[in-house]
């Protein structure tokens, strides 16, 4: 009941117009209600009320009865008419309803999924997440419409029936009703189950669709390791799973569905039995029109409580879809806004690290009391060997995590006391995995700047080293790059994202392996257009390759998530220790890559390389 009462907190602004729903009901009811009654006219008119009955026989000659046949049939005519008219307004209103109520899940959903933290996708497929906001929520369309209405309309209707029932007939009304309660409790010994199997199916769903969508996404992966046959496998045995799970779920409506009809037809049976008699005896002045009506009545009562059962069928169904919904709607972001958050006017780019630790898993830290400070303009690299903490560190400085104890600051103020949005909007970011977006390459340079000129754009792609291949496409800024950006090369991704984050403009850089796609001609451009970018920024490079970081102000060594040395290039070789060590292994493999290409004998089995010395980095 707490769900429902959540779901149907969706339905209030709607109220007005599911009032009108309600007396919509109220008067088709009326309509319905009040055929068995004329059709009950006219069969006393024109068959009478049976041997010995009196009202038969002041039923008049044969004219009077074929007058009260026409207006008999003229009045069913006028109330199929206006039934049919209500009937459409109310499916047009319930309609209206439904489909707003699911655009609004949908937007309330989606809007929340966009605050979620960074840890919440990255603990999820994001194919089980768009199953929820498209599957489940369609799974919930009906509860806001038909099923919801029906359920109104039918409880209704039985008021009405059980009243008008009881005042024609007590005797047989006893009989119709007493099957009521054995529907109910044949469906409340079941409910359970129900819920269980709808859940079920829904996670098993949600798997196939995560499944599916990771695998699509990583067809070229697929292929290259000719594991088609085996995905197609995979994805069989899912379905299969699905398929046992479904027809197990679906066994419990039918059970509800033939004990109804069982139960339909015992109480049918019983009625025709006391019902003849009652005429054939001539008791409680039953005559065979009343008979008639009544058993209209009769079935006009069970079909609105098989559809009652067969709702809360639905409703129990559903609401495992409002109940996943929720899950993620009461899922809290583990980094928001603080109560009133700050909005400086300006931003010098002074960022400071104090004694910041920060672990994915609160037990397991990845980094440990890191204290730093990058000044306004400077340029600060982080190094160390796959694992260290480098990019967990340019994380935290656009807040994707919040760290585990001590805090970060910019320009004296802790990133947590800024509003969230107008701090990621001093950020450019350019990820160590590329993504691009369904579009065209205008479109995707002006993500983070959707006002920027045209100008502006082609002078971003310019500083980026990728105007001039994208002028060579089929219709330059405008050209179709498909999802992900994969009719581009990876070295012209990269520079399509490196240009994205020169049209931000932002104050603060952040450079993870921003140029490890692309080739030595294209690096070196980039790195010349990154130097100019980087002018009167505060940058954050992360990059394996040394030589891209050689002129940072500051470069941080980091070790197993310590800082284990801070310096230039030139102070930290001059100490020696780990970045000494990494510069050499890195430059005497560009060595002899570079030998190799020079010398092609060089790569020539027993041919000794001579000659060939890195320079001594500094005191070991």
């Amino acid at each position: 009941m707490h769900l429902l009462r959540r779901f149907l907190a969706f339905l209030r602004p709607y109220r007005w117009q599911m009032f009108e729903v309600f007396l919509l009901i109220f008067v088709i009811n009326a309509f319905s209600l009040w055929r068995p009654a004329i059709m009950g006219q006219i069969i006393d008119s024109v068959v009478g009320a049976g041997a010995g009955a009196g009202a038969a026989a002041e039923a008049g000659p044969a004219g009077t009865a074929v007058r009260q046949v026409w207006q008999g049939v003229l009045l069913l005519l006028i109330n199929t008419a206006g039934m049919a008219t209500v009937s459409f307004w109310r499916s047009w209103r319930i309609t209206y309803v439904a489909q707003r109520v699911i655009f609004d899940i949908r937007r309330h959903l989606h809007r929340h999924l966009q605050k979620l933290s960074m840890s919440y996708y990255e603990s999820r497929q994001s194919g089980r997440i768009m199953a929820r906001v498209l599957y489940d929520v369609d799974a919930i369309g009906g509860l806001a419409g038909d099923t919801l209405v029906q359920l109104l309309t039918d409880t209704v209707q039985l008021v009405f029936l059980i009243y008008l029932m009881f005042s024609n007939s007590w005797p047989l009304a006893c009989i119709a009703v007493i099957t009521i309660p054995l529907y109910l409790g044949n469906f409340m010994l079941l409910r359970n189950k129900i819920r269980r199997a709808a859940r079920r199916v829904r996670e098993k769903f949600s798997v196939i669709s995560g499944d599916l969508h990771e695998k699509i996404a990583a067809a070229k992966v697929v292929k290259s390791f000719t594991r088609e046959r085996s995905e197609s496998l995979r994805f069989i045995r899912h379905l299969h799973d699905n398929l046992i799970l479904s027809l197990d779920s679906r066994r419990y409506s039918i059970w509800l569905g033939t004990s109804g009809m069982v139960l339909q037809q015992v109480g049918t049976a019983t009625f025709y039995l006391v019902g003849c008699y009652f005429i054939i005896y001539g008791h409680f002045d039953m005559t065979v029109g009343k008979f008639m009506a009544f058993k209209m009545w009769l079935d006009m009562l069970y079909g609105p409580a098989q559809r009652l059962i067969d709702a809360n069928d639905m409703i129990t169904r559903a609401l495992v879809a409002v109940e996943r919904i929720f899950e993620i709607l009461d899922t809290k972001p583990e980094v928001e806004d603080a109560p009133n958050p700050i909005v400086p006017t300006k931003v010098d780019g002074l960022v400071e690290f104090r004694n910041v630790s920060f672990g994915y898993d609160p037990n397991e830290l990845v980094l440990q009391n890191i204290n730093l400070e990058v000044r306004p303009g400077e340029m600060c690299a982080f190094v160390g060997p796959s694992g260290s903490g480098k990019t967990t560190l340019a994380n935290l400085i656009a807040r994707f995590y919040d760290p585990t104890s001590g805090a970060l600051y910019l320009d004296g103020i802790d990133l947590r006391q800024l509003k969230l949005t107008w701090l990621r909007g001093q950020i450019g970011v350019v990820l160590q995995e590329t993504h691009l977006f369904t579009g065209t390459i205008r479109s995707n340079l002006r993500y983070g700047n959707p006002h920027a000129t045209q100008e502006q754009v082609a002078r971003a792609a310019m500083a980026a080293n990728a105007h001039d291949f994208i002028m060579e496409l089929p219709e330059d800024y405008d050209t179709e790059i498909g999802e992900r950006g994969l009719k581009l090369s990876g070295g012209q991704r990269q520079r399509i994202a490196i240009a994205r984050a020169i049209l931000r403009d932002p104050r603060l850089l952040i450079l993870d392996e921003a140029t490890s796609a692309l080739d030595s001609t294209s690096e070196a451009l980039i790195q010349s257009a990154l130097d100019q970018l980087m002018v009167g920024r505060t940058s954050f490079v992360i990059a394996h390759r040394l030589s891209t970081i050689m002129k940072a102000d500051k470069i941080v060594v980091l070790e197993h998530g310590i800082v284990v040395d801070v310096g230039s290039h030139d102070e930290l070789l001059d100490r020696g220790g780990l970045y000494a060590k990494l510069y050499n292994m890195q430059f005497r493999k560009q060595l002899l890559e570079d030998e190799d290409e020079d010398d092609p004998t060089a790569a020539q089995p027993g041919r000794a390389r001579a000659g060939v010395r890195p320079p001594k980095p500094g005191p070991t």
